[in-house]
């Protein structure tokens, strides 16, 4: 189902051949934004939800639908981004990478499921390469629709931004689905990345929780960056302040320029889509 679309009056459907296209798709629906690269503007970003998905190949046959209906993937765009969501991943030196050992690596912390293809991107700020599992049917449809797609993680996005913003540990939390990654960060290293399942609010509070704990972070001075699919007017923000002063929504990067329609949106839930151009 067609959640919204935003078209900055510029867009050229002609032009798109010179356009930046960002896509993030998961079981709770389809996202994509357009970059027009050489004025440092987005120019639209759309978004489908989907409801009652369970798998992944449900997850293909609704991309599919959007990738055979939606004129504005049916053009050819000079660049393309694929981010898929996965609580799964591990991130691994970048002297102690082999790309030829990617499944030794992975099972090593998670179970790599059938038809499950892995994926890396390169983490310049920590050296490091972060793998990660994409349903193969997915990737391939992808790549038949854009033979220059590239995929990426979250995590990949998230690290990047967070890695280097700010003096002193920032805790970075980014939302997906029924799960949230956390990593937290000082400067230019990283001191911890987890992931983790959650039901309630309290169950969201009890691992923050464990993670401030675990790193002595004070709860009251250390920032708490909030990001991807969390509602501001929701209950959950209004849970968590209480318990942690500096609660803050991580706003869009300020590299590019919005349009005026952008104003309507919660920017800090389309951030990968906004951010990945940059971790290529």
């Amino acid at each position: 189902m067609l959640q919204f679309e935003l078209l900055d009056e510029t867009f050229d459907l002609n032009q798109t051949h010179s356009y930046h296209l960002s896509i993030q798709a998961d079981l709770d629906g389809f996202l994509f934004s357009i970059l027009d690269s050489s004025a440092e503007k987005y120019l639209g970003l759309k978004q489908y939800a989907f409801e009652d998905l369970r798998t992944n190949a449900e997850l293909f046959d609704a991309i599919s639908g959007i990738l055979n209906e939606d004129p504005l993937l049916h053009k050819a765009y000079s660049t393309v981004s694929c981010i898929h969501p996965d609580q799964r991943s591990t991130m691994l030196p970048a002297a102690l990478f082999d790309k030829e050992q990617l499944k030794s690596y992975f099972e090593f912390n998670h179970p790599l499921k059938e038809l499950d293809e892995l994926h890396y991107n390169y983490l310049s700020r920590l050296d490091a390469y972060l793998i990660f599992p994409i349903y193969h049917e997915i990737s391939n449809l992808y790549l038949q629709s854009w033979v220059n797609a590239g995929f990426f993680h979250p995590v990949s996005i998230l690290a990047e931004e967070a890695l280097g913003q700010r003096d002193g540990v920032v805790v970075s939390i980014q939302f997906s689905g029924n799960h949230f990654d956390i990593l937290a960060t000082e400067g230019q290293s990283l001191k911890l990345h987890n992931s983790f399942s959650y039901r309630s609010d309290e169950d969201l509070l009890y691992f923050i929780l464990f993670i401030f704990d675990k790193l002595g972070l004070e709860q009251a001075e250390t920032p708490v960056l909030l990001s991807g699919n969390i509602d501001k007017f929701k209950d959950t923000p209004a849970f968590l302040k209480p318990y942690f002063k500096k609660l803050i929504f991580r706003p869009a990067p300020s590299g590019f320029r919005y349009p005026p329609a952008f104003d309507r949106i919660q920017e800090h839930i389309y951030l990968n889509v906004f951010k990945v151009y940059h971790c290529g």
